[in-house]
């Protein structure tokens, strides 16, 4: 039994065989290598594990004479079908008492090495591949400038400069490259303004560029063409140029000025030119979209004005108040300079408050850039929520919070992501408002995932959202309230996007209850 306990404790996979190779024992870790468990393999041959059969018998019988073991790698395969490697050892025993156990035969796991192996062979013929070809673009490379060098030095500097410096990269570029006289001609066009102007070098060589360019650009790209040189800060120029199709797009161009040292005068300009249509549209778009949010920001405070009016009323009667009595504490000859600080230091503390409730105001509506600041989700919701707290008492609904006490900071832009959160409660608000529910109740979950983002979900006690309606809330101007906008949720996906993160609304049909609208916001800046 102890030998037992010691087989079964062995890591490898061990296999006792009888002469006629036979299993007679099996160790746990064989059946977690094979699959197979100990009553399913016992008497069978031992080959059943492999993908050919190996003449163990003979093995056996030629191992108890010689007292030699027999090493292979050898293909397994798994109960479930799985193949895989394996370094397989047979080494012979002394005769048990029986004469049934005569061979120990142990089984490696090395699938992974055989793997790696593979991967190692692969990557090591890919790099060879691409050393030679590496090496034989260099030689040819290097055949090439020396080729070049010889011509270059037969001919004059100028064209020695241009082959050099311009010519063969040029041909090769994604970027327009351009050679134009002092008056705009086109001298050299390279292949590349086909694919960014719909025209072939053959359609620009000879024609005058100013004749493709925007007229409020034209005298721009004068200035640069006629003054660069006295320009110590130089900087790319952009400017419009018309397609062969007709649309204009927005080009960038570095500028080189090739003066005839002799003249002192521009003797060729140079270009390097690129499309940068797409990086104008994408800042236009978001310059509109930063408009847009603070035009839709400025169009709540008519809803919020009544509320914050009346909570800021609250601290100033306070005041006024705690400042009457002062009054008539000292009127009184026998007044308590104690008691009167007192009084005024709880004057101060409800002044503070209207000012922090004036700030929250100014800063929710103050208009800017996109500025991350490091915040805790969980009081940028609480602090959203003290914004309309008017609005909540008035319409009886009632907040519940369950955060996630484990969240880190995250980099965002305060105000946006609080107008993301008030618009949602006001939603959910007027939502319950429309449908008469009796119990108005908006639960706010927050949760920081596996995934390094903080999600924060939003659900009442509403009607939600339709399928139908779900798959259209994010058409601008779509909106199923009598006066409402049709902006709102749109606004609010492009912030949560602008920060990196997404925007979900599960619909009625997707889910048992009420439906949710949750938005992610990733961790790091």
């Amino acid at each position: 039994m102890e030998n037992l306990g010691l087989f079964d404790a062995i890591t490898d996979s061990a296999v006792l065989l009888d002469k006629a190779g036979r299993i007679i024992n099996w160790n746990a870790s064989a059946s977690a290598l094979f699959g197979y468990t100990k009553k399913e393999v016992l008497g069978r041959s031992v080959n059943f594990i492999y993908d050919r059969n190996y003449p163990f018998p003979k093995l056996i019988q030629e191992m108890t004479s010689s007292q030699k073991k027999w090493h292979e790698h050898t293909h397994y395969i798994r109960k479930n079908g799985i193949r895989g490697y394996c370094k397989s050892s047979l080494c012979p025993l002394p005769l048990s008492e029986q004469n049934r156990v005569i061979a120990l035969l142990m089984h490696q796991n090395i699938s992974d090495y055989k793997k790696t192996e593979e991967e190692l062979r692969k990557t090591n013929q890919a790099l060879l591949q691409q050393m030679q070809s590496i090496l034989g673009g260099f030689w040819t490379a290097n055949s090439l400038l020396i080729e070049s060098m010889h011509h270059l030095e037969q001919t004059e500097r100028r064209l020695r400069e241009s082959e050099l410096r311009f010519h063969l990269l040029a041909e090769n570029a994604k970027d327009v490259i351009s050679r134009h006289m002092p008056d705009g001609t086109y001298l050299y066009v390279s292949p590349a303004s086909h694919m960014s102007t719909g025209y072939t070098p053959e359609d620009l060589i000879g024609k005058n560029i100013y004749k493709f360019i925007h007229h409020d650009d034209i005298a721009k790209l004068k200035k640069a063409f006629t003054r660069r040189r006295e320009m110590t800060n130089i900087k790319p120029i952009v400017y419009r140029i018309k397609r062969k199709e007709g649309e204009f797009r927005w080009f960038e161009s570095n500028i080189r000025l090739i003066i005839d040292d002799q003249m002192r005068s521009i003797s060729e300009i140079q270009l390097a030119s690129r499309d940068i249509t797409d990086r104008i549209l994408d800042k236009k778009a978001r310059l509109r979209g930063q408009q847009l949010a603070h035009v839709f920001r400025l169009s709540t405070m008519e809803e919020m004005a009544s509320g914050m009016a009346h909570e800021i009323s609250q601290p100033l009667a306070a005041i006024v108040n705690y400042t009457r009595g002062c009054v008539r504490h000292l009127q009184n000859e026998e007044h308590d300079p104690d008691q009167i600080k007192h009084i005024m230091q709880k004057a101060v503390a409800q002044a503070e408050r209207a000012g922090e409730i004036v700030q929250r105001l100014k800063n929710f509506f103050c208009k800017g850039q996109l500025v991350k600041t490091p915040c805790k989700i969980n009081n940028v919701i609480r602090e959203t929520v003290s914004l309309i707290k008017n609005e909540l008492t008035n319409s009886k609904t009632k907040i519940d919070f369950d955060f996630d006490k484990h969240i880190p900071h995250i980099f965002i832009d305060k105000i946006q992501i609080q107008q993301v959160i008030l618009n949602l409660i006001q939603n959910a608000i007027e939502a319950m408002n429309e449908n008469n529910t009796k119990e108005k109740r908006i639960h706010i979950h927050t949760k920081f995932t596996h995934f390094d983002t903080i999600e924060v979900t939003l659900k009442d006690a509403g009607p939600g959202f339709s399928k139908e309606i779900a798959t259209q809330v994010f058409m601008p101007f779509f909106t199923t309230k009598a006066h409402g906008r049709g902006m709102g949720l749109a606004i609010c996906r492009s912030i949560i996007e602008a920060h990196g993160g997404q925007f979900t609304i599960n619909s009625n049909a997707n889910s048992s209850g009420n439906s949710w609208i949750r938005f992610s916001l990733p961790v790091s800046i």
